[in-house]
């Protein structure tokens, strides 16, 4: 398993995202900021864009990466997810 960080521009004024946030909630997740997931899961990075980009327009904007266990932040509620002993690094 690994951790992701993933963010997005979503473009399409009005559209309906609830099928983006729903897959990212069947991972283990942390979210805080508007646009940026934190996902602990099984997939690649390839994995996650392909089944995000099933579920946004086609101008809608998407960025996904490993996280490598060294980070830093300032105020930041995901601290504790991310420094917790179930996450995998």
């Amino acid at each position: 398993m690994a951790i992701y960080c993933i963010t997005y521009d979503l473009k399409a004024p009005g559209r309906n995202y609830d099928e983006v946030f729903d897959y990212l909630k069947q991972f283990t997740y942390c979210k805080y900021l508007e646009s940026f997931w934190l996902v602990d899961t099984t997939l690649t990075a390839t994995q996650l864009r392909d089944g995000l980009q099933a579920r946004v327009d086609s101008n809608d904007i998407l960025f996904v990466a490993r996280l490598q266990g060294e980070w830093a932040s300032r105020y930041y509620p995901c601290g504790d997810w991310l420094n917790s002993e179930k996450r995998n690094w």
